[in-house]
């Protein structure tokens, strides 16, 4: 019986803290400027409302259309949208919400994102390198293919393969073309109602919604592809919200690629899960998905 194993990328197989530096950095200097504050006051005040968000992981979110799509803790591309948001408030500036959400989610965010580079997690080649072995040297004909869906433009990741395999002397084009972006896992559709509508889990005060249309029919063409069911389809991602939890509720099995901000109630409840699995190596990742 084939398998499929579907990757997130940005983030689970690279380090989104270090690669996120310049971006933080900028953004916030664009935010201090149009808030009329000068830059040293707005990373204090980024500085004490990130403390916030971190020590409050289940009550702060990426609002997306109205409703919390993702929480903000795990990566500083998060993080910063509730951030920017209440330096705003404090600042009594840009107070038509759908004017500031157009300037910070479009503007700022495009503008800041070419300040980021590339740092891969440790042993993401070895990763790529094994998975491409465990497809095509499986003895008994089942294969496991391996693709990439990710919320970032294809190319721009394909990019990133492509350097990794330049760096540790790999050739990833098989990757490469298997790369689909601009998955927009947030995105949801109330009228898609062939997945329950939301999950509750413990430790988290609001609903995680589940009718993201978009990525299920991302991943249903690609089992169509290469002819495997949800039973037979693994995700790894590293935010259960986005990558994992469509997956889970249709049956998949699911691994997250944990990092220091990885809030606990997605770790506690993947952990308890039959179908869950938590990580914070990529080693570990793999061997339990090869297992799978």
């Amino acid at each position: 019986m084939n398998k499929l194993l579907i990757l997130d990328f940005d983030g689970t197989l690279t380090n989104a803290e270090e690669e996120g530096k310049n971006y933080r950095l900028g953004y916030l200097e664009d935010v201090a400027l149009l808030a009329n504050i000068d830059s040293k006051t707005a990373f204090a005040w980024a500085e004490e409302l990130e403390t916030t968000i971190l020590n409050n992981a289940d009550q702060y979110g990426w609002n997306f259309n109205g409703k919390i799509v993702a929480p903000a803790c795990v990566d500083p591309y998060l993080r910063i949208m509730p951030i920017s948001r209440m330096i705003f408030d404090r600042a009594n500036v840009y107070t038509n919400l759908d004017e500031r959400d157009r300037l910070l989610d479009r503007i700022l965010y495009k503008y800041n994102y070419q300040k980021t580079t590339t740092a891969f997690r440790t042993g993401a080649a070895d990763f790529f390198g094994k998975a491409r072995t465990f497809e095509t040297d499986q003895a008994d004909g089942n294969k496991m293919f391996t693709c990439v869906v990710t919320n970032s433009h294809t190319t721009p990741v394909q990019k990133k393969i492509a350097l990794l395999g330049e760096r540790s002397n790999h050739d990833f084009d098989w990757l490469i073309e298997r790369v689909h972006g601009s998955a927009r896992k947030y995105v949801i559709d109330e009228e898609f109602t062939d997945i329950q509508e939301s999950l509750s889990i413990p430790n988290l005060s609001r609903p995680i919604y589940l009718r993201r249309k978009l990525y299920f029919d991302r991943i249903q063409s690609l089992q169509k592809q290469y002819g495997v069911s949800w039973e037979n389809t693994i995700v790894f991602g590293d935010i259960f919200e986005l990558d994992l939890a469509v997956p889970l509720a249709c049956g998949a099995r699911v691994a997250l690629m944990t990092n220091a901000f990885t809030p606990s109630y997605e770790k506690d409840f993947l952990k308890a899960h039959n179908r869950g699995a938590v990580h914070d190596s990529l080693h570990d990742a793999l061997d339990w998905i090869c297992k799978n």
